[in-house]
């Protein structure tokens, strides 16, 4: 007859296996955590490689490979002038290109030219759309640089009492009736913090944050794994 095994036996059996599982299920946690961290690390890399690569594809396409090809037929056709000689002038050279066309823009900024330029666009069915958000972004931008209160940063209540969120003050105003101050702040949401709301907030609903602008931003894209370890706020 085959002896039955022991109760402790048993139990001890289902202690190592359960054992054996938890250290299967810490090795693959670790392992996962190792992937994100590289994942987070790799991302932003790419994603800077992938806009500069953007961004010279661009200039090469208008600037730099027009220029060398101007160079090479008409300019030294019948000498023997290396390749790289010739890519560096005519990356100089596009440089110089788009300097001057930003300065030359910059003139006509508040021209008639760009006036009548603005009105054809404004009576495109479809693109005057397209044009109007696009140049107000861009207008918004632009003045937020001289606006002092475009990188203050609040906490408000939101988007229910007791929770608290960071947000952007961009502009403030009056209101009419009480004559108190109106802030207009802007709720950027995780992880795409262009994505956001714009709310309208009496100055006495928010609450003053010890965090800077970079220090915000990084906090929302990250979903709060780089938050400061600290928090001031009144």
């Amino acid at each position: 007859m085959t002896a039955k095994p022991e109760p402790q036996d048993t139990l001890a059996d289902a202690d190592l296996g359960e054992s054996h599982e938890t250290g299967k299920q810490t090795e693959w946690r670790r392992l996962r955590n190792r992937m994100i961290a590289g994942l987070f690390v790799l991302l932003p890399i790419y994603i800077t490689y992938a806009v500069v690569k953007w961004l010279y594809v661009i200039l090469y396409d208008y600037a730099i490979g027009p220029i060398a090809s101007f160079i090479r037929e008409y300019t030294f056709k019948d000498a023997a002038i290396p390749g790289y000689i010739v890519y560096g002038v005519s990356v100089v050279l596009a440089m110089f290109v788009v300097l001057s066309i930003l300065m030359i823009a910059g003139v006509f900024a508040k021209s008639r030219l760009l006036s009548a330029t603005e009105w054809v666009l404004e009576k495109v069915p479809g693109v005057n759309m397209i044009y109007r958000v696009v140049s107000n972004v861009f207008e918004g931008i632009s003045k937020s640089q001289d606006i002092k209160e475009f990188k203050r940063v609040v906490l408000i209540e939101f988007p229910h009492p007791g929770i608290r969120a960071p947000a952007f003050v961009t502009s403030e105003c009056t209101d009419s009736n009480t004559g108190k101050t109106i802030l207009c702040v802007y709720v950027p949401t995780t992880p795409v913090p262009t994505s956001g709301y714009m709310l309208l907030i009496p100055e006495d609903k928010v609450w003053a944050l010890d965090w800077n602008l970079e220090e915000t931003l990084q906090a929302v894209v990250s979903g709060g794994m780089t938050v400061p370890k600290k928090i001031s706020w009144g």
